[in-house]
């Protein structure tokens, strides 16, 4: 019984750990990947709270037109600091797999005249649509996949000057 000894005692159970952690380590990587939603990167504001907001899923897409309006007033295009002149520019010539509609994440505290700037903007781009991204006062259930919400319009056309 020499392998009861101290010495060898210590030896067999390291390798017994070693072999159960090697099982679970296998165990865990070949379990199946999670369905969560995959986090976009963006800059993060406090949306506006509303009761009125449909489910709006295309907001998450990687190629979404997502222009976020921080509580300061400053402009983001995607993750890229903008202003309004620089935003019109970008809007203007959107690769043809993004979805035609313009995504304002506006934060609840912004001011109103920065949230028009970049309605200008996409007008001046010729974006017809436009959703404002909200947040919606319900409860969520713990795992499930909750999609952005927001109110959707639409740019009017400006009318020709009336004649004098």
């Amino acid at each position: 019984m020499s392998w009861l000894k101290t010495n060898n005692l210590a030896g067999l159970k390291n390798r017994v750990w070693s072999v159960a952690l090697l099982a679970l380590a296998t165990t865990i990587s070949a379990a199946p990947q999670s369905s969560a939603q995959a986090m976009q990167k963006g800059i993060s504001v406090d949306l506006a709270r509303t009761s009125s907001a449909v489910p709006v899923p295309d907001a998450d897409n990687q190629d979404a037109l997502i222009v976020t309006v921080t509580d300061s007033g400053g402009l983001y295009f995607g993750i890229d600091p903008v202003t309004p002149e620089m935003l019109a520019e970008k809007l203007k010539a959107p690769p043809s797999h993004r979805t035609p509609t313009l995504y304002i994440k506006a934060d609840a505290r912004a001011p109103y005249a920065c949230v028009v700037k970049v309605l200008d903007a996409a007008h001046t781009a010729g974006v017809a649509g436009v959703t404002l991204l909200t947040t919606q006062p319900t409860a969520t259930q713990a795992g499930a996949v909750v999609w952005p919400e927001g109110i959707e319009m639409q740019l009017a056309r400006r009318s020709p000057p009336a004649a004098k």
